[in-house]
């Protein structure tokens, strides 16, 4: 067979298919091209990382994504035997080891030293620091004080906000903010205010009241900036004020954090420019329909606690529109070593997500829908199965150079010992969640009461 062309030539069969093929390979090329030019563009960090992966991890990344896919549509039946040593004792010893190893790493200052590799028993440089998670990590210790009672995690969260408050700047009279090294990020105002208003909820002390609403106030100047119910990202990133304009760079995890602050500063405080501040951003993020994974874990918790506190549907609405979208990002398959993590690089970022898996349950509880709170306990437990491989726990550590400063820690992943303040400081947070939410275990130190 042969095709007249306009010329009165005849194309054959053959030259006709090679060219079909042609076509639909430039077709293909210019596809990916256009679409690696606009994930360079839209998501400079995480491409750059992608990108430098060995072979052998993005095929693990690409696998562990089509297999996602697969189980959105076929869910496969649970496998409770696969986590069964999830109980009470497992997560009660995991939370007491986490917490020591990060008490052993915090300094007299009260800065936490950032990672530390027992195999090689090297220790992170100061250059290396992080102030978030320097931050995040004096929060998980009071929420370990509050299942547990132990005075020391109470004293090291105090002695860390001593630490982090060396790096305070005022803002006009009234507003508040953390310089670290030429960079003012809304994640930083936000997460030290989380420690001071836990520290004020189980002690009943009002001293960092004054501070905490200079915080407050700076987070909704941060918010007014935009005019649209979004928050900005940085008050200043190295002498540039307008940053995000500046870099097309907006971050996916600070809202989070600000939102949850606010939420525990409405409890505490009762003002109603909080809880204003927090309807205007689920318009804006409900609406933009915000689902980047690191934007789920702190956001669940704020409406979580917001639903708390007021009772309000549409809060309950939003953190399960977002806890579905969590899931859809969890491991399924129970043959996988990594059953129950999270996305084609399973890590110990896995306890930031069962964080706000644990306040989704604490919901599904308040509301009692049964349904959502069966999937969410049988997922909560595959998260804690993965993230027990992670710790260094007594039969792991007899090999190492000084083995009490492994014990306890939590590592990236299966390949990495590095032992990490914010893998340890999620991961034990997650598992207080799992105590009280799942297990039913109350706190030992109950909430002092609002101070007025």
């Amino acid at each position: 067979m042969a095709k007249v062309c306009k010329n009165g030539m005849k194309l054959p069969l053959f030259s006709r298919k090679i060219l079909c093929i042609g076509i639909v390979f430039l077709a293909l090329l210019t596809l990916g091209i256009g679409t690696s030019y606009y994930l360079t563009r839209q998501y400079p960090k995480e491409w750059n990382y992608w990108k430098n992966l060995p072979g052998s991890v993005k095929r693990l990344t690409i696998e562990l994504e089509l297999e996602r896919l697969w189980h959105r549509v076929f869910p496969p039946p649970l496998q409770p035997e696969r986590y069964a040593h999830v109980t009470v004792e497992k997560l009660e010893h995991a939370v007491r080891l986490g917490a020591d190893w990060i008490l052993a790493m915090q300094e007299p200052s009260g800065r936490f030293q950032y990672w530390y590799e027992p195999v090689t028993n090297q220790w992170s440089r100061k250059s290396d620091d992080n102030f978030l998670r320097q931050a995040g990590t004096s929060f998980s210790l009071m929420l370990v004080y509050e299942m547990t009672g132990d005075p020391r995690y109470l004293e090291a969260a105090r002695r860390s906000i001593r630490y982090l408050l060396v790096f305070k700047k005022q803002l006009d009279n009234d507003k508040a903010y953390f310089l670290f090294r030429k960079k003012a990020k809304l994640g930083g105002i936000s997460l030290p205010m989380l420690t001071m208003l836990k520290i004020r909820q189980l002690t009943g002390s009002t001293e960092f009241d004054e501070t905490l609403l200079e915080f407050a106030n700076m987070i909704l100047f941060l918010q007014a900036k935009y005019q649209t119910g979004q928050y900005k990202s940085t008050y200043v990133y190295r002498g540039d004020y307008e940053y995000e304009k500046n870099s097309g760079w907006e971050s996916r995890i600070y809202p989070g954090e600000a939102l949850f602050a606010l939420a525990n500063m409405y409890q505490a405080f009762g003002d109603a420019r909080y809880k204003q501040s927090m309807d205007w951003a689920l318009e804006f993020y409900y609406r933009k329909k915000w689902k980047s994974h690191a934007f789920l874990p702190w956001t669940i918790s704020a409406f979580v606690s917001l639903y708390k506190q007021t009772g309000e549907p549409k809060y309950a609405d939003y953190v399960f529109f977002l806890s579905n979208q969590l899931l859809t990002q969890q491991n399924l398959d129970s043959n996988d070593e990594v059953y129950g993590s999270f996305h084609g690089l399973p890590a110990a970022n896995t306890g930031s997500y069962m964080e706000g898996l644990g306040d989704a349950i604490h919901l599904a509880q308040l509301i009692a829908d049964e349904k959502r709170l069966q999937l969410y306990r049988e997922r909560a437990k595959m998260g804690y199965r993965w993230l027990f491989l992670l710790q260094y726990t007594e039969a792991d550590i007899a090999d190492l150079k000084r083995p009490e400063l492994a014990l306890g820690g939590f590592r990236s992943n299966l390949a990495d010992s590095q032992l990490r303040i914010d893998n340890t400081q999620h991961a034990i947070s997650a598992f207080t969640k799992g105590l009280r939410f799942i297990f039913g275990v109350p706190p030992v130190v109950p909430a002092a009461g609002r101070v007025q």
